[in-house]
């Protein structure tokens, strides 16, 4: 039997790792007293309160561990946070944002947003929290990739990723739950990671990473970007994890492809409205596929 003092130690680990858990805020006066006073002059008199989150800091954050308070209304993601005992507001109306950004390494999971907000500038953020509360994000994260329905349209039912079972399956699950909507996929391009090896020491073998394994997926609705993150453990050749990136075809400005060394391009999508860029770093071959079907 455990002893009294080990199950103590039990309950305040976990304890700890819920204190860590997004909580969504239903109602005005669940809100942390330092939020209410800002939610209450952006609201105003509304009559129902809007889909809110608070977001604790996540410990081991790759980014500020910030807590932050996160609503959607108006059509516009607002990001409260407090800085110097001072509330920061930064909105982004949904026609104004670049592209979207999700990933997630085990536990730790993060989503990110740019674009131009409501004050007219060009700004992104990063919202870190723990991934057992991902139900609690999932709602912004269809807000913000809204793809308007198409009649008299098939759904995809991700046979076109069907390649890649034989070579990545983790890809090509996770291609086939990216999609949304009845979003046709035109072509996609698989990479897998690009390493060399270098100089053995102690008898051990090392590489150098140059890119990691990433698949982007061309629809007739969006560009997905879906990558390992480089600073996942890899665990027997592969990487926990994953990061997906979602831009919306009327959002880009121009695609560009530049030479790097070893037959390698860096494909590059410039997205607006904040012109920010986007690389895939990919082989000249995969290039050429991915482009001749874009153009």
């Amino acid at each position: 039997m455990k002893s009294s003092n080990t199950q103590g130690k039990l309950l305040t680990g976990a304890r700890q790792t819920m204190l860590a858990w997004v909580k969504v805020i239903k109602i005005f006066d669940e809100l942390p007293d330092a939020y209410k006073s800002t939610v209450s002059h952006l609201l105003g008199d509304i009559q129902e309160f809007p889909y809110t989150i608070f977001a604790p800091p996540v410990s081991g954050s790759r980014s500020n561990p910030a807590e932050k308070l996160i609503l959607w209304f108006d059509e516009t993601l607002y990001i409260l946070e407090e800085k110097e005992q001072k509330i920061e507001l930064i909105g982004y109306p949904n026609k104004m944002m670049g592209h979207l950004e999700v990933g997630n390494v085990l536990l730790y999971s993060w989503i990110g947003v740019s674009g131009i907000t409501t004050a007219g500038e060009v700004a992104a953020s990063t919202i870190t929290y723990n991934a057992a509360t991902h139900r609690h994000i999932q709602p912004f994260i269809e807000k913000v990739r809204f793809l308007p329905a198409k009649k008299d349209k098939v759904k995809s039912k991700g046979q076109e990723f069907d390649y890649l079972a034989p070579l990545d399956f983790k890809f090509f699950n996770f291609a086939r739950t990216s999609l949304k909507g009845k979003e046709k996929v035109i072509t996609s391009v698989w990479q897998p990671e690009i390493s060399y090896s270098v100089f053995p020491l102690f008898k051990q073998a090392f590489k150098r990473l140059i890119t990691p394994a990433h698949l982007t997926i061309l629809t007739d609705q969006e560009i997905i970007f879906i990558e390992d993150d480089h600073r996942s453990i890899e665990m027997r050749g592969k990487r926990y994890g994953g990061i997906w990136r979602y831009i919306p075809r009327n959002s880009i400005l121009a695609i560009d492809a530049t030479e790097k060394k070893d037959n390698l391009l860096n494909l590059s999508v410039r997205v607006k409205p904040d012109t920010s860029t986007i690389p895939s770093p990919i082989m000249a071959k995969q290039a050429a596929v991915w482009q001749s079907e874009w153009n």
